[in-house]
């Protein structure tokens, strides 16, 4: 019983931390705004503002994770247009490292739908309750983050859908790492919509003063709060991407099982 005790908590570590320095950031954002030792520029939204710590860790945990898809993808074709192999054994080393790399790819782009898709609803309630004025209004079309940021959701999920269309794992392998790398520039054109057009989306600013407009007033303190969340959320990232590594690896090879003794019979 211990054992197995000890076994869980060393397989969840990461979860753990994680899910302890998430608690631990929360309670200190409410401590300091509570007390009035976190400065808004709107101190009558200070507890919309709370949300935007999410919303910002969100968005840049939904770039982290589709930057490393793009990586592993560009890394399964590389080892799969290698073709100097000698021995049985450079050829299983080979097949291994295309199913990890295309394995990598997808479960990070399945974890990027999931935050990017936060990063939309709490962008939203931020929107209807800054912009709008409680109006009820929780979009605008005419923004061209919050558009973008759509365009990147419905691109991923199109490659969720693709994937799942196709039987040969081979054919399924080579056709989701193309277009997962075709995909990407959808990412970088998501943040820099806020710059290039109109957006009424708050930027950082590393001179704030308290009576910008459109600006959100940034110190030290929220900046630490900020890449506290960062690093709690990159640690939850890291678990569920190797969790759901070892449960594909799991089900191929029961998959593996199952078909042999189909065989046998």
């Amino acid at each position: 019983m211990r054992n197995n005790l000890q076994l869980l908590l060393k397989k969840n570590i990461l979860f753990i931390i994680s899910i302890v320095m998430l608690l631990f950031n929360l309670f200190l954002i409410l401590f300091l705004t509570a007390f009035n030792l976190i400065i808004w520029s709107e101190p009558v939204n200070d507890i919309v503002y709370i949300i935007f710590f999410y919303h910002v860790s969100g968005a840049w945990l939904s770039y982290l994770s589709f930057g490393i898809s793009l990586v592993s993808h560009i890394l399964y074709f590389k080892y799969r247009g290698n073709t100097n192999l000698e021995r049985k054994s450079d050829a299983d080393t080979k097949k291994y490292k295309l199913v990890n790399w295309n394995r990598i790819g997808t479960n990070s782009i399945i974890v990027g739908v999931f935050f990017i898709a936060f990063t939309l609803i709490t962008g939203s309630l931020f929107y209807n309750a800054t912009s709008a004025n409680y109006s009820g209004v929780y979009w605008q079309w005419s923004d061209g983050r919050q558009t973008m940021t759509l365009v990147l959701f419905l691109s991923y999920i199109s490659y969720l859908i693709f994937r799942s269309m196709i039987e040969d794992k081979e054919k399924k392998a080579k056709l989701s790492s193309a277009l997962g790398i075709i995909l990407f520039p959808t990412v970088p054109l998501s943040y820099i919509s806020a710059i290039v057009f109109t957006s009424i989306h708050p930027l950082i600013n590393p001179n704030p003063s308290p009576g910008d407009s459109g600006g959100i007033y940034w110190d030290a303190l929220k900046l630490f709060i900020l890449f506290f969340n960062l690093i709690a959320l990159t640690i939850f990232f890291v678990w569920v991407v190797k969790n759901l590594n070892s449960l594909d690896e799991t089900k191929e090879k029961l998959e593996e099982i199952i078909q042999k003794r189909l065989m046998e019979e």
